[in-house]
């Protein structure tokens, strides 16, 4: 068997989620897509090796695994020969997403073997699940996959339906901090630094962030489904433009004002809500939506305990976030802080505070290749695994191509009770509704 070619050592967010997986942690990000043949066609080893086939030559990526010691920064990227797809690939007769999204979630991955970082689930009626390692793919890597995958149904200029697929000699994107600068301003190191002090002393002290860190974490993650129809989303999204909103912050907006209700039962305990938002750094480092890369980054917002919605507060969260780029290129570069001591840090969160309660993650709305042919693609759902260390909840934002709106809420088994979460979807759904109707 051929030797893989060792092709680059990982970067900055790579060695991040490297870890975070190696520590059982984290496990993969997964997105879902449902495929639909005009002829009614089911998605058969067939029809879809081929389709995988034309991914793989396209894509570095995809014929990737570890190599190296993953407690250390003495890891690289290295190009298997050939991509068994039917080691790959599992065709499923389930036809629950919620579930088949949880299996997903709570598998990682063998990082150093014969395999790449990615797998595929077909379900029954053509739903086609993509787990992928996070150092791997981020959350708009993830949705690129079945716009990929899409065209190469459409195209079918495959025929191959072998599983053994050669990976070509083609370049690997190169880490973040190679295409952009992520030194971080005194200002960013100075609130990195802040972190270390005791949270009794800041104001995060009275901050809800959900239960502690455990100190043995799982990756056991438990998911909701919910959907909001075209015509709903174009009616939201015209009234957060009326006001200068953005739906993302309106959602987060939301999303605070829901919570409060819910803790209004002990005011005294909790004066703020911890809140983790998703930046995506593909425009700062020039490249497009539509690569597979590790380029995602994260802002922290501590807002005050706020029962009521308001669109003034909505508009004033959409102008922050609209300037948080460099911030989050900073967050990024702040990890070089660590001195290269990843694994302490991590592990020193077991048992303690978490740094935020929800964080809202929004890939935006999937846009159909403009390619004719005989398929068509429905409804998309993107979820991330609990990292053990991370928020309580998440609650992940996939438009699809009719214009509806598909939420993951995902939450891990020691994070945050069931029961707080099951309570807050319906109030969520209620409230988000009755935005539309003012």
């Amino acid at each position: 068997m051929a030797t893989p070619t060792r092709l680059r050592r990982i970067g900055l967010m790579e060695r991040y989620h490297v870890t975070l997986h190696f520590l059982g942690m984290d496990s993969c990000v997964v997105s879902s897509a449902q495929y639909t043949a005009q002829d009614g066609a089911p998605l058969s080893h067939e029809i879809l090796f081929p389709a995988l086939r034309t991914l793989i030559a396209a894509h570095a990526a995809l014929g990737v695994r570890l190599e190296g010691d993953e407690a250390t920064a003495d890891v690289f990227l290295v190009r298997l020969p050939r991509v068994d797809l039917s080691r790959v690939v599992e065709f499923s007769a389930e036809s629950d997403l919620k579930e088949a999204m949880e299996g997903e979630l709570a598998r990682g991955f063998d990082t150093q073997g014969e395999l790449p970082l990615w797998r595929v689930r077909v379900l029954a009626g053509n739903t086609v699940l993509f787990a992928v390692h996070h150092a791997v793919a981020d959350g708009m890597s993830i949705m690129a996959f079945h716009a990929h995958l899409f065209r190469a149904l459409q195209a079918g200029l495959q025929e191959d339906a072998s599983p053994s697929v050669p990976v070509p000699d083609i370049p690997l994107l190169p880490p973040l901090e190679h295409l952009t600068n992520v030194r971080p301003s005194l200002a960013s190191i100075w609130k990195a630094l802040g972190s270390l002090v005791p949270v009794g002393w800041t104001k995060a002290r009275n901050a809800w962030s959900g239960r502690p860190v455990p100190a043995g974490v799982s990756l056991t993650t438990h998911i909701r489904l919910l959907t909001f129809p075209a015509p709903k989303i174009a009616a939201f999204t015209a009234a957060c433009r009326a006001h200068g909103a953005t739906l993302t912050s309106a959602v987060q907006t939301l999303t605070v004002c829901v919570l409060s209700r819910l803790l209004a039962a002990d005011p005294a305990k909790h004066k703020h809500i911890a809140t983790l938002v998703a930046l995506s750094m593909h425009s700062v480092t020039g490249v497009g939506d539509d690569v597979f890369c590790d380029y995602p980054s994260s802002y922290p917002i501590l807002y005050p305990v706020t029962p009521t919605f308001s669109w003034a507060e909505a508009a004033r969260v959409a102008r922050k976030l609209k300037g948080l780029k460099v911030a989050g290129r900073e967050r990024i570069g702040v990890l070089r802080l660590l001195f290269g001591q990843f694994v302490p840090y991590m592990r020193g969160h077991l048992g303690q505070k978490r740094e935020s309660g929800v964080a809202l993650s929004n890939v935006g709305r999937f846009q159909t290749p403009n390619f004719e042919g005989k398929w068509s693609i429905g409804a998309t759902f993107f979820s991330q695994a609990d990292d053990g260390i991370g928020p309580a909840f998440k609650i992940n934002i996939a438009g699809d191509p009719s214009g509806g709106v598909n939420i993951t809420f995902s939450w891990g088994e020691s994070s945050i009770d069931t029961a707080f979460v099951e309570s807050f979807i319906p109030l969520f759904k209620e409230d988000f509704e009755g935005i539309i109707k003012e």
